[in-house]
């Protein structure tokens, strides 16, 4: 059985408050996505750097999306299992 509707009308309005109350939207976020991925990909965590990103990848699938992409782009190139073409 699923949650009853008053239930379930709270968890989607904790939700929505949770994500709007957050400093950070998508724009900001995404301006900052890849010299953040940079340095994490070198070994620094994101919670130190930026806590708000952070916060923001966990609410935001779109953005947490780019994120892990653009990390794992980030790592092949660093440990050489990503080639890029040469002319």
């Amino acid at each position: 059985m699923g949650l009853p509707d008053e239930q379930l009308r709270k968890l989607i309005d904790h939700i929505f408050v949770s994500h709007l109350d957050s400093e950070m939207d998508c724009e900001s976020c995404g301006c900052q996505l890849e010299c953040l991925a940079e340095k994490v990909a070198g070994g620094a965590s994101l919670s130190d750097l930026l806590p708000e990103v952070e916060a923001h990848l966990r609410c935001c699938s779109d953005c947490r999306e780019e994120w892990q992409a653009l990390l794992c782009i980030l790592r092949a190139e660093r440990d050489g299992s990503l080639s890029t073409p040469k002319n």
